[in-house]
């Protein structure tokens, strides 16, 4: 079932807790797959949770999960590929999960609230003008960092420019064009069949976009074809009073829990 979650999510939100905001409530499976052994993986400290290293985060579509559980997660494709760079520029698309896939590890974090960043000035600021800071009050934004095999890449998911159909790559992080505003308005909760694992699902808005109306989200393109299910971005688009499972996004800790 699905279930409107707002003022919880608003709350945990407040409280600088990524992993809760965006859904992880006793994560089920992650980097490590659906139906895995071991239990963890060995990238990115999720084992002993070592400060040293950054822990990852995955994410994740409503459309392709199974069983309320990510088998398919974001990944950093070769394609797209800047000369002369190991990582600028990738492409992004959602990939089967893997212990082994280090172009799966990213590490999600909190870079602060839109009250906080819109019109400060400097590269972290925000456009006082674009849809994020006109329409979304204090709503958390997020990076998402490339840590293959727990080294810091410093390159981050988001888009060359808030053009409609652009595709997610990997950009330098630190400015508007990889910040990623969670839409905690159209957040929904959904808990899987006959109980279980519930997760938080959210839009997550290019926070560089000026639109005057229906803002970019990331979005999924589950039919393309080089890569398969590719992300880009696109208006957020609403069916039943809630927005489309293809922008509907959930984080999880690569955590491979057997799910019956």
């Amino acid at each position: 079932m699905r279930n409107r979650s707002i003022r919880g999510l608003y709350v945990l939100a407040a409280s600088v807790a990524v992993s809760s905001v965006l859904g992880l409530a006793g994560a089920t499976a992650a980097s490590a797959g659906v139906r895995v052994h071991p239990n963890a993986t060995t990238v990115c400290d999720n084992n002993n949770h070592d400060s040293r290293s950054p822990e990852c985060k995955n994410l994740s579509s409503l459309m392709l999960n199974q069983e309320n559980g990510p088998a398919l997660i974001a990944n950093a494709t070769q394609k797209g590929l800047k000369a002369g760079s190991l990582f600028r520029n990738r492409i992004i698309n959602l990939r089967q999960a893997s212990n082994t896939r280090t172009n799966e590890d990213f590490n999600i974090q909190l870079v602060g609230f839109t009250d906080q960043l819109c019109g400060t000035g400097g590269l972290a600021s925000l456009d006082p003008t674009s849809f994020a800071c006109l329409n979304y009050p204090d709503f958390p934004v997020y990076e998402n960092n490339f840590t293959p095999n727990s080294n810091d890449s410093g390159y981050c998911i988001g888009a060359l420019s808030a053009t409609e159909g652009f595709k997610a790559r990997l950009l330098r992080c630190g400015t508007s064009r990889t910040f990623l505003v969670a839409d905690i308005s159209a957040s929904i909760t959904f808990t899987r069949p006959g109980g279980g694992v519930t997760l938080v699902y959210i839009p997550l808005e290019l926070a560089s976009d000026t639109s005057a109306t229906h803002p970019l989200v990331l979005t999924l393109q589950p039919n393309s074809k080089n890569p398969t299910n590719l992300l880009t971005f696109q208006q957020e688009n609403f069916s039943g009073g809630t927005a489309i499972d293809r922008q509907m996004w959930t984080l999880t800790e690569p955590v491979g829990l057997t799910v019956p």
